[in-house]
């Protein structure tokens, strides 16, 4: 009896255990995105895993981009703990309303801005540009401007929004978006 026990429990857990798909190491991290374009749009993706690269991809919206970075990568990717969006040219309320609402970005998720943001992020790196800007918002040398603190202003009044600006060399002071 104590045997067929141990033996219906232990097929339940092998029956009920996680899936493949819930393990944290079958899923990409995303860290940082660069987003750039109107018509079609480019995208750099930087993950919090050492292994997975930065990876480029494009599509006609963030959700087309997004999943040929999934089909790229082999791996779903989960947004939510994303750090560091860096705008390019593209629909700033568009593009952050849609990361906010639909890929369910931290609502303390930085905004930057930057001409090339893919660039930018390859070689600097998503940790340190996150650094870089914390440090500059403790020294008062850019504004906060975290996801919600912009899309607010984007969506204001005035509909624009002060970022800091990051280039190859690090970040500069903060560039108006509208």
């Amino acid at each position: 009896m104590l045997k067929k026990m141990i033996l219906i429990m232990i097929t339940a857990a092998m029956l009920t255990g996680c899936a493949s798909s819930g393990l944290v190491h079958d899923k990409n991290y995303l860290r940082a995105v660069s987003v750039s374009g109107r018509e079609r749009l480019e995208m750099t993706l930087a993950f919090f895993s050492d292994d997975e690269e930065n990876v480029n991809v494009s599509g006609k919206d963030l959700d087309s981009a997004l999943k040929n970075a999934e089909m790229k990568t082999g791996k779903p990717i989960f947004t939510g703990y994303t750090e560091l969006v860096i705008l390019g040219d593209c629909e700033y309320r568009d593009v952050l309303e849609e990361m906010l609402n639909s890929w369910k970005v931290s609502p303390s998720c930085t905004v930057a801005y930057s001409e090339s943001g893919g660039a930018v992020l390859r070689k600097n790196g998503a940790e340190l540009l996150s650094g870089q800007i914390k440090r500059a918002e403790k020294q008062d040398i850019v504004r906060d401007s975290n996801i919600v603190k912009v899309l607010e202003e984007l969506l204001g009044e005035q509909q624009s929004a002060e970022v800091p600006e990051a280039g190859m060399n690090g970040i500069s002071s903060g560039i108006m978006i509208s």
